[in-house]
């Protein structure tokens, strides 16, 4: 496939995954995730492809032809609604009051209390991040996105949290691109990003810590036959002079995550779940759920011997005129 034909690129295909894709993530997938989920399909794995990808996406947009909502946009492209509010204060008040009466069910103690690890997801790509957030929700486990080797404040707080939580152990599990930059493993004199996590722990006072990449490695990228990135004349040129690149084994070809969570995302949310899962005591968990249970009965105690006192406040508002706008 050299030429791609536009124009008989079925929209409604891209538009189905966009949509499959918030279902699973509760968040639209980004132009990278679309492109490498149908390379092959619909179009070359070539960087001017690419390019082009995001001026038809675009078109579309414009022409009404695929919603203005399935796509996310990605980094320096957000925006949320500032000012709101209910204009009423009866309504206002109502509903803060629905939500206290659910106090009891609602207290619940920190999953990960007195583990013995302090487990946190780092990933270098702005568009996994929504991903491992999605994925790790029910975990409650700590997330991070650092980008390259400039988060240096982003892991000074990450080592100072795990220093207040007084955890004996920092396990990082990590998600990058296989490339010389990415690297394979973390290893103390290694120049990667996932030896930088490591050796920054170790410089901010951090003994106790491993870094676990798992994400993508080589044997992922042979299995699921991964489609390399995508590279012009000018960018194969430069990689030429890298001297990464140098002692690099595998040659100029470089692999990001976004291939593997777009083809293969059963085998992407598991594979970063079961990393978190191995560090987690699930004994110790549920000695907490035993008391989170005790502390939520006392409070649900509480409150049914007032029962009368939240009616009478209830109908209250509901009467009472000065609430009226």
């Amino acid at each position: 496939m050299s030429v791609v034909n536009w124009k008989a690129i079925d929209i409604r295909k891209v538009s189905d995954y966009c949509k499959e894709f918030y279902q699973r993530y509760d968040e639209y997938p980004s132009i990278r995730h679309i492109f490498y989920r149908f390379v092959d399909e619909f179009w070359p794995n070539t960087k001017s492809v690419y390019k082009r990808l995001s001026v038809w996406l675009r078109d579309k947009r414009l022409k009404g032809e695929i919603d203005w909502h399935l796509l996310r946009d990605g980094a320096g492209r957000e925006h949320e609604k500032g000012d709101w509010t209910y204009r009423t204060p009866r309504r206002h008040i109502l509903l803060w009051l629905d939500l206290f009466t659910q106090i009891a069910e609602r207290y619940l103690l920190p999953r990960w209390d007195n583990q013995p690890k302090k487990v946190i997801v780092v990933c270098e790509k702005e568009a996994d991040y929504p991903i491992i957030q999605s994925v790790t929700k029910d975990l409650n486990v700590d997330t991070a996105y650092a980008r390259g080797y400039s988060g240096w404040r982003l892991l000074f707080e990450i080592a100072e949290r795990f220093k207040e939580e007084k955890k004996e152990e920092l396990v990082i599990i990590a998600l990058s691109d296989f490339d010389p930059s990415g690297g394979e493993k973390a290893e103390r004199g290694g120049k990667d990003l996932v030896s930088f996590l490591l050796k920054a722990m170790l410089r901010l006072g951090i003994e106790n810590v491993s870094v676990e990449k798992v994400l993508v490695t080589k044997e992922q990228i042979e299995e699921f036959k991964l489609p390399y990135r995508p590279e012009d004349t000018e960018e194969i040129a430069k990689l030429r002079k890298d001297p990464r690149f140098k002692s690099w084994p595998y040659g100029l070809y470089r692999v990001e995550t976004v291939a593997l969570s777009s083809r293969q995302p059963d085998y992407f949310d598991k594979t970063i779940q079961d990393a978190v899962k191995k560090h987690f005591d699930e004994k110790i968990y549920q000695e907490i759920r035993a008391e989170e249970e005790r502390l939520q009965k006392k409070v649900g105690d509480f409150f049914e011997g007032h029962e009368d006192l939240i009616e009478e406040l209830k109908q209250a508002i509901e009467e009472d005129e000065i609430l009226e706008p």
